[in-house]
């Protein structure tokens, strides 16, 4: 049961790192100026999109024209992948006695 739940800790740090990666480089091509990124704004766009309705209703910042719906979803999700999931891990070697 131990490892089981180490090895699912360390699937959720990779999704959230892979999730926080998105959730940036969405946030980095909507920042950037041209027309030819339009094909890769709108597929990162219908990928993240659940995360970026989450971010709109709970972590909305705007600031003029400086919108950081997804920044700000990413930020968290690295703070728990930092310092939430190695208790985790930490934890689940703990139950092997």
């Amino acid at each position: 049961m131990a490892y089981l739940l180490a090895n699912l800790a360390y699937l959720l740090s990779l999704l959230s790192d892979l999730t926080a990666f998105l959730l940036i480089m969405e946030w980095l091509v909507h920042v950037l100026p041209g027309a030819w990124l339009n094909p890769v704004r709108r597929g990162l766009f219908e990928i993240i999109f659940p995360l970026l309705k989450f971010s709109d209703r709970f972590l909305s910042f705007r600031l003029d024209s400086f919108n950081a719906r997804g920044l700000l979803t990413a930020v968290l999700l690295l703070a728990v992948n930092w310092f939430g999931i190695p208790w985790l891990v930490v934890f689940s070697y703990s139950l092997r006695g």
